[in-house]
C-alpha cells in the first residue's frame, strides 16, 4: 500500500517494500497524477511480490518501483565499475537524513569524513578497492590520537555504512563485518543537567560536533520535564506531537517503542503499558516488557482514546490510520521545540532535547527516588553494569545518605 503526502503543493509518495520505507516526490501538482502515479507503484510492489518482475542488480528500489518495474540495470557508463567510496557516503547521508536523529547523522558525517581523509585519494576509486584491512589501519590511526570511546563509534558507523552498501547491492560482502570491536577506554560519560552542559560549553573550546555529544548526555530533573511536556502541551499543531512526548516522557521508551503502541497494550484496568521492541534481541523477534501506567499518562489517555477512538495505534494518522513513520515521529516531536530554549539550530533540526533524554532521564529519576534497580531494569529492558553507572552518578543524596546510614562509633566516646 502506497500512501500519498503533499507539501508546498508538490505531491510525495510513502511506500515500504522489503520491511524499508521509501518516500519519493512525485514532482506532480494535479491529485489526478499524483493518484495514477501512487496506483502504478502498488502495481509494481504487487508484480515483485508474486515474482512477474524482479529488481535487477545495483538498481534503487525506489527508483525502480517508482518508474513502474522498467528501470532494468545500471547505465552503461556506470557498467564494468562500482561507484567511489566518496560518492556512496554522501548517497548513504542523504539516505539516512530522515532515518537519524539529527546530531547523530551530523557525527556520522564526521566519521566519515574522517575515513575519506584516511584514504586519500582512493576515496574516489571504486569502492571494492576498500578492504577489510584498510579499515582496521585506519582505526589503529585513529586509536593513537582519540579515546577509545570515540574510535568504538567510528567503527559502529563504518559497520552501518557498508551494510546500507551491501543492501544497495555496489558489494556482495561488507568489509567491515569482521574489523575487531574496539577494547579499551574509559566508561561512556555521565549524564548531565542543563546547567552543567551549559557551564562547559561557556568555557569555550569546544567544538560543534562535541557540543551535540553533550546534548546527546543530557538529563532533566522531574521539574524540568513538567515544564517542558506543558510547554509541549501549549505549543503543539496536533496533540499527537505532545503525546511522542509525553509517553517516552513517563515510561522510558524509546522512539520505535512509542510507534508501535497500540491500544491492546494500554491496560487502563490494571494500569500499565507494553513497550514492544527489537533494539534487545540480536534476531527479529519482537521483545516485549511491561512498564506500570502513571496516573498522570493514564489521565492523558484516556482523553486520548476519547477524542481519537478510530485506529489500533495510540499514535497514527488521522485520515489513514496508519501509525507515525520515523520522519513525522521526529517532525512531530521537533515543532513544538522550534523558537524555544530547548531548540539549536531549526535550519538542522538540532535541538537540545531527543526521544532518549525523555529514556534517560526516566531512568535517572527513578534512580534518584530510591527505587530497586531490579525495578528499573524491568521498566527499561535490558540494561547494562555500564549504562547504570551513568546515571547513579545523579544522585548524590542517596549515596550521602547510604554512607551515613549507620554508626561505628563507641556510644560515649567522641569521634574524631
Amino acid at each position: 500500500m502506497a500512501n500519498l503526502g503533499c507539501k508546498d503543493g508538490i505531491y510525495h509518495v510513502r511506500f515500504r517494500f522489503r520491511g524499508r520505507e521509501y518516500k519519493r516526490s512525485l514532482k506532480v501538482r494535479k491529485k489526478d497524477d499524483a493518484e495514477a502515479a501512487k496506483r502504478s507503484v502498488e502495481q509494481t510492489i504487487h508484480r515483485l511480490h508474486i515474482g512477474l518482475i524482479e529488481l535487477p542488480p545495483r538498481v534503487d528500489p525506489a527508483d525502480f518501483i517508482l518508474g513502474g518495474g522498467t528501470r532494468t540495470g545500471p547505465t552503461s557508463s556506470q557498467r564494468g565499475r562500482a561507484p567511489s567510496t566518496r560518492s556512496l557516503t554522501e548517497q548513504y547521508l542523504e539516505a539516512q537524513k530522515h532515518a537519524l536523529a539529527p546530531s547523530y547523522h551530523y557525527l556520522q558525517g564526521v566519521h566519515l569524513r574522517h575515513l575519506l581523509r584516511h584514504l586519500g585519494h582512493r576515496a574516489d576509486a571504486s569502492c571494492d578497492r576498500v578492504v577489510q584491512a584498510d579499515l582496521v589501519r585506519f582505526l589503529q590511526e585513529r586509536l593513537a590520537t582519540r579515546d577509545a570511546v570515540t574510535v568504538s563509534k567510528e567503527r559502529t558507523t563504518l559497520v552501518q555504512f557498508y551494510k546500507w552498501v551491501v543492501r544497495q547491492q555496489y558489494l556482495t560482502v561488507s568489509p567491515a563485518s569482521e574489523v575487531p570491536v574496539i577494547k579499551g577506554g574509559t566508561d561512556r560519560p555521565p549524564f548531565r543537567t542543563v546547567a552543567e552542559i551549559e557551564r562547559i560549553i561557556e568555557r569555550g573550546g569546544v567544538s560543534e560536533g562535541e557540543i551535540l555529544d553533550l546534548w546527546e548526555r543530557l538529563y532533566l530533573t522531574p521539574e524540568e520535564i513538567a515544564e517542558l511536556l506543558a510547554a509541549m502541551r501549549a505549543r503543539a499543531k496536533e496533540e499527537a506531537f505532545f503525546l511522542l512526548h509525553a509517553i517516552p516522557a513517563y515510561t522510558g521508551m524509546r522512539r520505535g517503542e512509542v510507534l508501535r503502541l497500540g491500544w491492546g497494550d494500554v491496560d487502563f484496568n490494571d494500569d500499565y503499558v507494553y513497550a514492544r521492541s527489537r533494539k534487545q534481541s540480536q534476531s527479529k523477534r519482537e521483545v516485549t516488557r511491561r512498564v506500570d501506567l502513571h496516573p498522570e499518562l493514564k489521565a492523558i489517555l484516556l482523553d486520548w482514546y476519547q477524542k481519537r477512538p478510530m485506529g489500533q495505534y495510540v499514535i497514527c494518522d488521522g485520515e489513514t490510520l496508519q501509525p507515525f513513520t520515523p520522519d513525522r515521529a521526529n517532525t512531530g516531536f521537533w515543532q513544538p521545540m522550534r523558537g524555544t530554549e530547548w531548540c539549536l539550530d531549526s535550519s538542522k533540526n538540532w535541538f537540545k532535547v531527543g526521544f532518549h533524554t525523555h529514556r534517560h532521564s526516566f531512568a535517572s529519576n527513578l534512580a534518584a527516588a530510591g527505587v530497586d534497580q531490579r525495578v528499573i531494569d524491568e521498566f527499561m529492558g535490558h540494561q547494562t553494569e555500564a549504562m547504570r553507572r551513568r546515571y547513579r552518578h545523579l544522585t548524590p543524596r542517596n549515596r550521602r545518605s547510604a554512607i551515613e546510614s549507620f554508626s561505628l562509633a563507641v556510644p560515649g566516646h567522641p569521634t574524631d
